[in-house]
């Protein structure tokens, strides 16, 4: 999972316990600055068990780590040269218990998918596609890990908004990185949340001669 530039190479590869930190860097003066990529993941009363609803950083860190160490990484890190430029996060929709409890966000059906919850881009690297090669990569892992689909929920609206407020991505994007729209906005929601659908990608089943 990687790209070239003319100077230094861009490298997308699943986050481990060692660059934990890398994550950190890669959502500093963002709203992920503080959340670590876990709000998906848990809900409050799971957060409050977990003892990560206390603040401060130490908790959250050992969390990832944990999650790090796992057989499916929580999320991949883009690296331009040895920089940590970029993130997105993946898992299966099971792990992601805000996603899978929330009205905005219900399952379509009992496939049992991998979710894209959330990407974030450095500023100062923003609006070169790294976003779309962030969600082909992160299919591409899933696709690894026996993933029947991916799905994710972007705003429907596709005009440009300060980037630390599409951290769901928008529909585009995804189409960009070849999903399709399986579901339109949902009604009944409060008219105070953001408009999402929900797009997917159906991950080719591999052979037993693929290696």
């Amino acid at each position: 999972m990687a790209e070239g530039s003319p100077d230094r190479k861009l490298t997308i590869r699943p986050l481990t316990p060692a660059h934990v930190d890398d994550l950190k860097t890669v959502t500093a003066g963002t709203w992920g600055a503080s959340c670590w990529c876990l709000f998906p993941r848990y809900t409050a009363a799971q957060q409050r068990a977990l003892g990560l609803d206390k603040g401060g950083d130490t908790p959250r860190r050992a969390e990832v780590a944990r999650l790090a160490r796992r057989r499916n990484a929580p999320g991949l890190i883009a690296y331009r040269g040895a920089e940590p430029i970029a993130w997105i996060a993946v898992g299966p929709r099971s792990d992601l218990s805000a996603v899978d409890r929330s009205r905005a966000t219900p399952a379509v059906d009992e496939l049992a998918v991998w979710v894209i919850p959330c990407i974030t881009v450095r500023r100062g690297h923003r609006g070169q596609g790294l976003a779309v090669a962030m969600i082909k990569a992160a299919v591409e892992y899933a696709a690894k890990l026996g993933a029947p689909a991916v799905e994710a929920y972007p705003r429907a609206e596709n005009k440009r908004l300060n980037d630390d407020f599409v951290f769901f991505g928008n529909e585009a994007m995804f189409r960009k990185a070849g999903f399709r729209q399986v579901r339109g906005v949902l009604a009944g929601l409060p008219k105070t949340w953001t408009p999402r659908v929900t797009m997917r990608r159906a991950v080719p089943k591999r052979s037993a001669r693929t290696r």
